[in-house]
């Protein structure tokens, strides 16, 4: 004896509907939870930067002015212990800014080659993943 199955009734457009756009709903959620973690991890990134930022630029803000005192001092100093072996009053005063001018441009060379952090580096990561997971998802469903 056979059994009758009732056949199957297909979803209805309305029905099919709905679960469209309760997938859309959900995707679009996700995205917006994405979003403001996205947002999060960059506004944290910022703010740590600009604490980094500000410590850094105080404390070389002192350090200059401190080794500016000092190398003043400096100058005077070695002015006046050349003063006597060096005859002409001012070649001591030309030896001391020629060093300075030599020292100075060192200093600049090395500070040129001194390459900054990025800013927020985590966040940029993050985005190029999800750029990655795009492109991997958009050819999934190329795919038939």
């Amino acid at each position: 004896m056979a059994e009758s199955n009732p056949p199957e009734k297909p979803a209805t457009l309305r029905e099919q509907g709905g679960a469209v756009l309760g997938a859309v709903r959900e995707t679009t959620l996700h995205t917006m939870h994405h979003v403001e973690a996205l947002t999060a991890l960059l506004q944290m990134e910022l703010h740590e930067y600009g604490r980094r930022q500000v410590r850094r630029f105080t404390a070389a803000l002192v350090g200059v002015a401190l080794l500016l005192c000092a190398y003043l001092m400096l100058c005077l100093f070695a002015a006046w212990v050349l003063t006597p072996v060096i005859k002409p009053m001012w070649a001591p005063l030309l030896a001391v800014v020629i060093f300075n001018a030599l020292s100075g441009l060192v200093a600049l060379l090395v500070s040129r080659n001194c390459k900054a952090n990025g800013v927020a580096p985590e966040t940029i990561k993050e985005l190029k993943n999800d750029l990655e997971c795009v492109k991997l998802y958009l050819k999934g469903k190329e795919k038939p």
